[in-house]
């Protein structure tokens, strides 16, 4: 049992470390073939995308990592999950705006930033996805659709708490997608709804961008909006939409986890009634 146990973490660990380098090897290294094709296409079409639409500025936004005048790669986040496709993207283009183009000629460059970033968030949260396949391939019956702990994990990013409310943890569901969703609202309304935008805060931007699809939505919309006024609580609501992004991480690690601990108590079962 230790032995098997120890073989399936050491999957897992290659699954997540694959995902992260070249998204969907994980899943081919789970033997998930198609959806290794569809998790690389999707991710590295947003990718390349984004850098295309906003005209590689996300380049002005990383630094290249150099040993002895040597570029050695490039480190951009959130780009950077989709590891691989991020350094050919930043060896293909160039970006406009160190060719003197200023942002407002770049009608899409919101969209882009937007586009790319998700890849990056993506990648990240299917190397949860391939690790709940192996885990699934790891049991006696595998998981359902809705008990699988990579599909609790992404349904996270496309809504705070709708992992867990797949697995029938409906208060939990609601205090997390209750909690994470007020503190973002609080914070763009402190911000004028105006503050999700990288070129005015670059930093920010990064933790913003891990609230998923709800973020990533509002990304399209802030960065048109101007502030009217001085913001008294400006700093504040960058804080509250920020620490938005980095909760929901946390609510994906836990939903994942609870969708394991069910898997091994009802293999437990399985075992006690077969003794």
């Amino acid at each position: 049992m230790s032995a098997d146990l120890s073989l399936t973490r050491s999957r897992v660990g290659s699954a997540v470390l694959f995902s992260v380098f070249l998204p969907g090897a994980g899943h081919w290294l789970a033997g998930r073939r198609r959806s290794a094709l569809f998790v690389f296409a999707l991710c590295q079409v947003l990718l390349f995308g984004g850098f295309w639409l906003a005209g590689a500025t996300q380049k002005d936004y990383g630094t290249s990592f150099s040993i002895g005048g040597t570029s050695l790669f490039f480190l951009v986040a959130p780009e950077l999950g989709n590891f691989l496709g991020t350094q050919a993207a930043a060896l293909m283009f160039r970006s406009v705006e160190l060719g003197g183009i200023v942002p407002e000629l770049l009608p899409l460059r919101h969209l882009g930033h937007v586009l790319s970033g998700a890849s990056g968030v993506l990648a990240v949260f299917f190397a949860a996805h391939a690790a709940g396949c192996v885990l699934s391939d790891a049991r006696s019956r595998p998981f359902s659709a809705r008990a699988n702990p990579g599909n609790a994990a992404l349904a996270t990013l496309l809504l705070p708490g709708l992992g867990h409310w797949m697995q029938g943890r409906r208060f939990k569901a609601l205090l997390f997608g209750g909690a994470i969703g007020s503190l973002f609202l609080v914070g763009m309304a402190l911000g004028d709804f105006a503050d999700f935008n990288r070129q005015r805060h670059p930093y920010y931007w990064i933790g913003q961008m891990l609230l998923g699809a709800p973020g990533w939505l509002a990304g399209l919309i802030s960065p048109h909006l101007r502030f009217e006024r001085v913001l008294g609580y400006q700093d504040a609501g960058l804080l509250f939409t920020t620490s938005a992004g980095f909760f929901n991480v946390i609510a994906a690690l836990d939903a994942f986890h609870r969708a394991e601990a069910d898997g091994v108590t009802a293999d437990n079962k399985a075992l006690e009634a077969t003794a």
